[in-house]
């Protein structure tokens, strides 16, 4: 375990440099999205996090003491601010994407928002975790094509790109099991929590997308083993 830690802290590191998201390992080895990086971090972090859950403390402690996140060497406001970011932000597993970020229609115009109203069909209408994939990878593409590169165009990329990585952590790295309740892709919430993270932890931070895929991955581990 402690190799793999290792490892996680190396790649994480490249997290500042220009096309770090390049340069980590990913079934999706080079996108046209300019967020790509984004679903390449949230998935290492996610990943530590479900690796050391059974160490105690927080998520953000986790992130802050054992995986190597970007603290700026103050680890205990790191801890302090995730926290009570993810606390804030957390989504309603009842709801849907668009439904979750109803609170946030307002920052997005038409075009942006219908993004999020498109994945939540995506992920409805998928018979798998292969459909749903090529579904969002054919919206990931439009997205690319279509929109700007304005604060929020990027939210919505950086929202895609992270559903996306999350569909393919939750599927194939950690697969989750169907849930007592019979939920048959048990996968699908995650996703929408961790999309759902990116964007509120991305606007609640002014831009920085930083907020976001960390948030993104507390949302999701939390989304992953606390399920009903």
């Amino acid at each position: 375990m402690n190799h793999r830690i290792a490892l996680l802290a190396l790649g994480l590191s490249l997290v500042s440099l220009p096309g770090f998201g390049q340069g980590l390992v990913s079934s999706e080895p080079y996108s046209d999205n300019p967020m790509h990086g984004v679903g390449v971090a949230h998935n290492a972090y996610a990943g530590c996090i479900a690796a050391n859950r059974d160490a105690g403390g927080s998520y953000a402690q986790l992130l802050a003491y054992r995986c190597g996140a970007p603290t700026d060497g103050k680890p205990e406001e790191f801890v302090r601010t995730y926290d009570e970011l993810a606390k804030k932000t957390q989504s309603d597993p009842r709801l849907s994407m668009a439904e979750n970020l109803r609170g946030h229609r307002a920052s997005f115009g038409e075009e942006q928002f219908s993004y999020f109203e498109d994945m939540d069909r995506i992920l409805a209408e998928a018979r798998n975790a292969d459909e749903a994939d090529e579904g969002l990878k054919k919206l990931e593409a439009q997205a690319v094509k279509d929109l700007g590169r304005k604060e929020n165009d990027l939210a919505v990329l950086g929202a895609i790109s992270t559903a996306r990585h999350s569909l393919e952590l939750w599927t194939k790295d950690y697969p989750l099991e169907p849930t007592a309740s019979g939920r048959a892709f048990p996968w699908l919430h995650v996703i929408v929590a961790d999309a759902v993270g990116y964007v509120t932890g991305t606007v609640a931070c002014g831009g920085i997308k930083l907020c976001g895929y960390i948030n993104a991955a507390i949302q999701s581990v939390n989304a992953a083993f606390n399920r009903k």
